[in-house]
Formats: C-alpha cells, sequence, structure tokens
C-alpha cells in the first residue's frame, strides 16, 4: 500500500545530526527569502558554509534536499497539531482550537506564503486541481481524530459519516489558506470565539452521544 503525505512525514527516517540540521535550516532560509524556481545547492552551501561536497554526502540531488525539507517541515506541523488536541478537553474544543491552530500556522508560514505569492505555478496546482493526494491524506489524519472521540464514547457518528465530516474540515482548512481574504473574524481573539460558539460548538454537540 502507498504511504500517503502525512505518514512519510512520520515515517521517513531524515538526516538529524547537527550538520544536516545546518543544511536542511538554511535550505529553509534561503527558500523563504529566494523561492524554489533558482534554489541550487550552491546557494545554501554558500548560506551554511560548508562546502558542496558535505551537502552531496547528505542530499546527493537538490531534490532529496527539498523533499527532505518538506517533509521535516510537515511533521514539524503534524506534531504541534497533535499537541494543541491533546490538551483539549472536549471534542467542541478539539475541534475549535485544531483548526484555528491550522489556520494561523499555516497562514503564518513564510516558505508557503512566498510560494503563493511569487511562485503560484509551483504550488496552487497542488493545492487545487491537483490536491487529491493531499485531501485524501489529510481526511484519514482527521477521521483518525474523529474515531479516537467516538471510541471514547464522546462522539456518535456513524462510521460512514465519518470520512466525510473529515473532508469538509480538510477543505474548509485549505480554502481559508490559500484565499486568505475572508469577513470570517479569524484575527481577533473575541470575534474567533464568537465565530465557535455560533458554529463549530453547536455542530460538535449535535454529534454528542
Amino acid at each position: 500500500m502507498r504511504r500517503n503525505l502525512l505518514q512519510r512525514a512520520f515515517d521517513t527516517d531524515l538526516p538529524d545530526d547537527k550538520t544536516a540540521t545546518r543544511i536542511m535550516g538554511a535550505a529553509l532560509e534561503h527558500a523563504e527569502d529566494f523561492g524554489l524556481r533558482r534554489f541550487t545547492i550552491d546557494d545554501v552551501a554558500r548560506r551554511v558554509g560548508l562546502s558542496r561536497v558535505t551537502i552531496y554526502r547528505y542530499f546527493p540531488k537538490k531534490d532529496q534536499l527539498l523533499n527532505a525539507l518538506i517533509l521535516k517541515e510537515l511533521r514539524r506541523f503534524l506534531t504541534r497539531v497533535d499537541k494543541v488536541l491533546a490538551k483539549q478537553p472536549t471534542p467542541e474544543a478539539k475541534l475549535a482550537e485544531g483548526v484555528l491552530f491550522c489556520l494561523t500556522f499555516l497562514r503564518g508560514h513564510r516558505l508557503l506564503n512566498r510560494l503563493l505569492r511569487t511562485e503560484p505555478e509551483l504550488i496552487l496546482p497542488h493545492l487545487t486541481t491537483k490536491a487529491g493526494d493531499l485531501l485524501a491524506a489529510a481526511r484519514e489524519w482527521i477521521a483518525g481524530h474523529i474515531r479516537v472521540e467516538i471510541a471514547a464514547g464522546r462522539l456518535a457518528l456513524p462510521d460512514q459519516d465519518v470520512d466525510g465530516a473529515a473532508e469538509l474540515i480538510a477543505r474548509t482548512v485549505l480554502s481559508l489558506v490559500i484565499t486568505p481574504d475572508t469577513v470570517l473574524p479569524l484575527d481577533s481573539p473575541k470575534a474567533r470565539q464568537r465565530l465557535i460558539d455560533l458554529y463549530v460548538t453547536p455542530i460538535v454537540r449535535s454529534l454528542r452521544p
């Protein structure tokens, strides 16, 4: 079975010694500053102060470095989301705080915003017309969290509806990330809480046993 993108983020062994961490840090900073279209190993070598030979020892091809960078950032994102969800005492809080964290993290991600702003042709297809694999991975991950709540007796939702609910959440987050202009009050804590009280809490409460 092919592993989805989120599974690969956790399962792939990434170089994690001090030098590899420096290389990936420099690569991320350079991509944030200049994008990916003209991204080269030479640029990373100059920024990190290492030779090309040293970098190639860890990442023989540029694509391998970029892939490692993407997986590392995705792992960081998922790990932080899971920590946020683990702290919430109710399904309502998990949904509200989880969605808000995802929006805050992704809308504030420098590399993602850089690509959306200056190189949309590189990333927008993977978030729109070719986003099937991404949505499938997100749906599976969110559905896993929903099923945990069902198994614990905190939600009552037929299993046949779990994937649909998960996909609605994933599509909502994705839409608000790639099209940030909205009348929804996401920037003010007080207004966000009103949004949650009006729309999020009643939906989840209706699914309580």
